[in-house]
């Protein structure tokens, strides 16, 4: 009885050790995103990876049961495919065929192969574009990444080298879309025990494949004058601005990728002016790269001579070289020569023109703005065509176009801006045409409410005497969330509808006080945070406000906050808070006064104007939810909010 009761115990401790190996946390896979540049499939997953060192088929011994996701891949033929199994893991969703066009990939294929235990297989069929040779899968515990091609595709898209323009001001969507169908009757055969894979078809939403990446950034050398940021697929610059405090001054590559080691690191900028301690070096002067957005890559040179730097676009947009001005001046970065072979200068739209730059062979180039100047440095232009400089005209957005000889090999031009111009500069994927697009900066008219014509004193009058152009404000109103980011939600009510038609209310009173309002979101859009900080700060704004919403898990609180964070704007916020939290709307509303906060949100602490955010109720209040969806009450908070901007505009000195 003692043998057989020994024997269960040991069954039973067998059997615990092998259920807790076979029950170890599996990753979750959520899809496949490609991209543009026919290089990456980003394979979407939730929850830790373990990945193990890859392996083939016949490495794999399937009698041992690890927690690691074990990655394999093998090619096949009949037709030509590669599969990649990943163990320990689950397909969320429903089985999937994507059909990719102009690409070395037929389609790809992703399914749940196996239960026990669990693998999910990616097959990809490919033509005679496909070099096997490419094809290799990456992981570490964030990210399972597969590259099978080291060639830039050819694109009829230009790349953006240079902007300052707001994504409404921006003459075309420059980002390219991706173009697949959904598979219809296609089956796999599960090769390792020659099962039959069914896969059932689904209509897949192209918004929720949309691409992340037409640029993947995977290096960062240090160089004996700089550093050099290469990677592959092709450079879209979305926007560069300066941030103070410190000082800092950010590049944002649009549609970009960083590898995730790279992701959050600092890479010391040679300098000469680095801090020595105790024999101890410390660099002045630092480039911080990191994941701004999924959709985002930011670059951030650090230090106090940060607005030295200067960034030259490699001829093949793969690589960025990055070294202080002078540095960059005396640098030979290719050993192509290029020349200027026309110039033409056209209008392309209202308050937009153009200027078409071509060259004999692929250019080096840099850009950036100063003193009311545009600056374009051809790294490797030996002859700038002075004759056909000279056929250009001056137009509405720049008075002229200078060009000189700044060093052997290197030309620049400079276009003097007239006031309030915005630039988008764009360069073709074979570097050899450039397009300038400058576009005039136009406020909306205000509308001024005529005066009444009443018998009063003559210091009555001179009051009212209609206002000139130079006494006018300007506001940048912000409603918060949008789009895919709905903010708080409460019964089927979001907190972006709310903060949308409070916005547009008061943007309705500030325009009857002839103030020139401008609106971050017009209509239910997403709108970064990033995005919303660069739109004011293009404008320069008299002020800058966000509209939000608040919510919280006790229901029973309720109230009205304003908060701020630059010392700039305190006066602001107390005065736009007096009018919100007057006695008689905490009596009326039934709420209370929860009062000022110092709070770090990124809008406010990102906008060079004085800029406040808002919070007009509790949504999780079923009580002020019912009243802040009613237009009495949204009227009531506009009004009461463009009294506070209004008194302080005023009284500003």
């Amino acid at each position: 009885m003692g043998k057989l009761i020994k024997l269960i115990l040991i069954f039973l401790v067998f059997f615990a050790v092998a259920f807790s190996v076979q029950a170890a946390p599996v990753v979750k896979i959520t899809g496949l995103e490609f991209d543009n540049s026919d290089n990456i499939v980003i394979i979407n997953s939730v929850g830790k990876i373990f990945p193990k060192t890859m392996q083939t088929p016949e490495d794999n011994d399937k009698s041992i049961r690890t927690p690691e996701n074990v990655i394999t891949k093998c090619f096949l033929d009949n037709p030509d495919r590669v599969f990649v199994d990943i163990s320990n893991a689950v397909l969320t969703g429903n089985q999937r065929t994507y059909t990719l066009k102009n690409s070395s990939l037929n389609n790809v294929k992703i399914s749940q192969f196996s239960t026990n235990p669990h693998t999910v297989r990616i097959v990809f069929e490919y033509n005679k574009k496909f070099d096997p040779k490419n094809f290799s899968v990456y992981a570490n515990d964030r990210q399972i990444l597969i590259r099978y091609s080291n060639i830039l595709v050819g694109s009829e898209k230009f790349k953006t080298i240079y902007n300052n323009m707001t994504s409404g001001e921006r003459k075309a969507d420059i980002l390219e879309g991706l173009t697949y169908s959904s598979e219809t009757k296609e089956k796999i055969i599960n090769v390792a025990d020659s099962q039959e894979a069914q896969f059932q078809t689904v209509k897949e939403d192209e918004k929720n494949t949309k691409l992340k990446a037409l640029y993947y950034l995977d290096n960062v050398s240090t160089l004996s004058n700089g550093l050099m940021v290469k990677g592959s697929g092709a450079v879209s610059l979305k926007s560069s601005f300066v941030l103070e405090n410190p000082l800092r001054v950010v590049y944002d590559l649009e549609n970009a990728l960083v590898a995730q080691d790279l992701r959050n690191k600092s890479f010391s900028l040679p300098t000469n002016n680095a801090l020595v301690v105790n024999g101890v070096v410390t660099p002045r002067d630092v480039l911080r790269v990191g994941q701004n957005t999924p959709s985002t890559a930011r670059l951030v040179i650090q230090g106090s001579d940060a607005k030295n730097y200067r960034l030259v676009l490699s001829p093949d947009l793969q690589g960025l070289f990055i070294a202080k001005r002078t540095d960059v001046l005396n640098a030979k970065l290719t050993e192509t020569t290029s020349s200027i072979l026309s110039y033409e200068a056209k209008n392309a739209g209202e308050n937009l023109d153009v200027v078409n730059i071509t060259f004999s062979n692929p250019v080096a180039i840099t850009t950036f703005e100063e003193n009311s100047k545009f600056y374009v440095d051809l790294q490797n232009v030996v002859d700038f065509n002075q004759k056909a400089i000279d056929l250009l005209h001056s137009n509405p957005q720049y008075s002229g176009i200078t060009a000189q000889k700044i060093a052997t090999e290197k030309t620049r031009l400079i276009f003097h801006l007239k006031d309030s111009t915005a630039i988008n500069a764009q360069i073709s994927p074979d570097t050899k045409e450039l397009r300038i697009y400058f576009k005039k900066r136009v406020k909306s008219q205000p509308v001024v409410v005529a005066p009444v014509k009443t018998q009063e004193p003559k210091e009555e009058k001179e009051k009212q005497r209609p206002t000139t152009i130079k006494q006018m404000y300007s506001v940048v109103i912000d409603p918060g969330h949008g789009g895919a980011d709905v903010g708080a939600t409460r019964a089927g009510i979001y907190e972006k509808d709310i903060t949308l038609e409070v916005s547009k209310l008061l943007e309705n009173y500030l325009k009857k006080q002839g103030v020139y309002t401008y609106l971050t979101r017009d209509k239910d859009k997403t709108v970064e945070l990033n995005e919303r900080s660069d739109f004011s700060n293009s404008i320069s704004p008299d002020v800058f406000i966000s509209v939000h919403v608040n919510s919280t898990v006790k229901e029973d609180i309720i109230g009205v906050e304003t908060h701020w964070y630059h010392p700039q704007s305190l006066d602001f916020a107390k005065k736009v808070h007096a009018k919100i939290a007057s006695s008689r709307n905490l009596s009326r509303w039934e709420t209370k006064d929860r009062g000022l906060f110092q709070s770090k949100f990124y809008v406010i602490n990102h906008t060079n104007a004085p800029a406040i955010l808002v919070e007009i109720g509790f949504i999780s209040n079923p009580n002020e939810r019912r009243e802040l969806v009613k237009e009495k009450r949204q009227e009531e908070i506009a009004k009461s909010i463009a009294d506070g901007i209004m008194e302080y505009l005023k009284d500003r000195k």
